[in-house]
């Protein structure tokens, strides 16, 4: 099988009004080698996903921060450039399987940051997503499994105090389906709940790593 490697590039640029900046951006996206046809497939969907976000940032987001930059100067009050920024990593290559991970991040001036963080799972070779259930073949219950272990997790951490969730956070976490965007690390599935989702904005996209496998872990609760 051919070897699989990943270049990720990377684009930092500043945008002005007037030669005061106003928006900076840091933008990153994966360029797959070998793989063949699937992985250029992959290479240029990254590719497409990476202009689509700096153009939101070039036009609405930049067309927003000079109005705030306006408004700023006519108060006399002192303006933050905006930021933004979309930054990726390999989770995992192993047995023509790809898994990344993405983290994006805006801070408009005084204005909490706010987050979205996502996993993706391919078969370079055909170049597709790879099912979650796939992973699970011939295992009934597998996603109440998966479920049950992200319940554990997140009453622990609430109880522990490192996880500021909110009371009814299990009710807002199935609602907000976290499970459709998961990477594969070698510790397990890896899955985020949205920011604000199922607990207050400063803590950003709590992130659970779920087995495989069935295990003392990994059994539900009896």
């Amino acid at each position: 099988m051919e070897q699989i490697t990943i270049t990720w590039q990377e684009e930092e640029r500043t945008l002005t009004l007037g030669g005061e900046p106003v928006l900076e951006y840091t933008l990153s996206w994966p360029q797959v080698e070998g793989g063949g046809l699937g992985g250029r497939w992959v290479s240029r969907y990254y590719a497409r996903l990476a202009s689509h976000w700096r153009r939101r940032w070039e036009r609405e987001v930049y067309w927003a921060a000079c109005l705030e930059l306006a408004a700023h100067r006519e108060s006399a009050h002192p303006f933050a450039p905006w930021r933004g920024e979309l930054r990726g990593e390999t989770a995992l290559i192993q047995d023509g399987l790809l898994s990344l991970r993405f983290q994006g991040r805006e801070d408009r001036g005084d204005r909490g940051p706010a987050r979205v963080r996502w996993g993706d799972v391919w078969t370079v070779r055909e170049g597709t997503p790879k099912p979650l259930r796939s992973l699970f073949s011939g295992e009934k219950g597998w996603r109440d499994r998966l479920w049950q272990s992200l319940i554990r997790q997140g009453e622990a951490r609430r109880q522990a105090g490192d996880c500021f969730l909110d009371g009814d956070w299990v009710r807002k976490a199935r609602k907000a389906r976290p499970l459709k965007n998961w990477c594969l690390t070698e510790e397990g599935i890896e899955v985020a709940l949205p920011q604000c989702a199922a607990s207050p904005a400063a803590e950003g996209c709590p992130v659970f790593t779920l087995p495989l496998t069935p295990g003392p872990d990994g059994e539900p609760p009896r």
